[in-house]
């Protein structure tokens, strides 16, 4: 059964899900001064690598790359070096690391006069980080002081899935109802509550799979039309965080105490699947538009609920957790993460 669109909004403490990123911990007409931490881009399905039955391998290989900064497997060693289950092929893309690994090398982002916020709560911040330590805001003081007189807004809203881009909550006809005449940089994150929801059927290798084109195709079309001259006449750069999540690939849903709040235990190991299709999705969708990528998963891997699990493919000595009580939001420190994997990418 495929689930209802908008499962995860709810508020309190959202009791995530080890695909899931976006549920808000807050209403959607909470201020971001409120609260902190959102969860919307990440998601990504925690898994130790495809079971028997879920339909499909894990891993495609992968190509020597182009990538300036390096391939993914100089890149990311850590993570899907040799002997790893989990394995996600962005060389095949062609695409451009840059020099830190935070992020592609597609834009020369120069002299931006607006800059725009879109997403679910990951930016719009939840509680209960304080809204002057939500990445939003961490990464606005970083541009502001780079451009001091440069125009930000916010058009994210808590719960949001990547179908709200153009329906639901309307995100990009709302936040740009005509052309832009000012040189545009757009942040996302965005993706977490769509694999979220398919979490919580943990749906088949095939819905699963049908589910993720449709995210694919929701996020290719809000990234072409930001992208798009007739939109921007002066021009729009684009960055958007790939989807994390907090099992370090183990799939274990119940890692996170407050996971069975929502009826989220045991595990989902079709989600890894899911994980590696958005993720390669989200590549190429960089790629194609010429926007930009930040590891945002490859970042928080190691830095979960199962952080100190020796067996995890995340695993990284003396490592610490970056997810907060809801499971799926970021900590102050996390956020931090995030500011700075999307400072790095719009900076080189």
């Amino acid at each position: 059964m495929v689930p209802s669109n908008k499962l995860f909004r709810w508020g309190a403490i959202c009791a995530g899900f080890v695909l899931a990123i976006a549920c808000g911990g807050s209403s959607k007409e909470d201020d971001a001064s409120t609260g902190g931490a959102g969860g919307a881009s990440g998601g990504g399905g925690g898994a130790s690598g495809g079971a028997a039955g879920s339909g499909g391998t894990v891993a495609s290989g992968g190509s020597a790359g182009t990538a300036s900064g390096g391939s993914t497997a100089k890149c990311h060693t850590t993570v899907y070096g040799p002997g790893k289950l989990v394995y996600v092929d962005y060389d095949k893309y062609g695409g451009k690391m840059n020099s830190t690994c935070s992020g592609t090398d597609h834009q020369d982002i120069q002299n931006p006069e607006k800059l725009v916020f879109l997403g679910d709560s990951i930016t719009f911040g939840t509680l209960p980080t304080p809204g002057n330590q939500v990445y939003r805001q961490l990464l606005t003081n970083l541009a502001k002081a780079q451009w001091p007189s440069i125009e930000v807004a916010n058009c994210s809203n808590n719960g949001d899935q990547t179908d709200d881009f153009f329906a639901g909550t309307n995100q990009i006809p709302k936040c740009f109802p005509a052309a832009e005449p000012k040189k545009t940089l757009v942040v996302i994150t965005m993706g977490g509550n769509d694999i979220a929801a398919m979490a919580k059927d943990k749906l088949s290798f095939a819905a699963a799979k049908a589910e993720s084109d449709k995210v694919l195709v929701n996020m290719k079309k809000a990234v072409d039309w930001l992208k798009d001259p007739k939109n921007f006449p002066n021009g729009s750069w684009v960055v958007f965080a790939n989807v994390y999540e907090y099992t370090g690939l183990t799939a274990d849903l119940s890692s996170c105490p407050a996971g069975a709040f929502a009826g989220l235990s045991g595990s989902w190991e079709v989600g890894t699947s899911a994980l590696v299709q958005l993720r390669e999705g989200y590549m190429k969708i960089a790629v194609d538009a010429k926007a930009d990528m930040i590891f945002l998963g490859e970042h928080f891997c190691g830095h979960g609920y199962k952080y100190n699990d020796t067996k995890s493919q995340c695993y990284i000595p003396n490592s610490s957790n970056w997810f907060d009580i809801s499971c799926i939001h970021p900590t102050p420190a996390g956020h931090k993460e995030v500011a700075d994997l999307f400072w790095k990418t719009i900076s080189e």
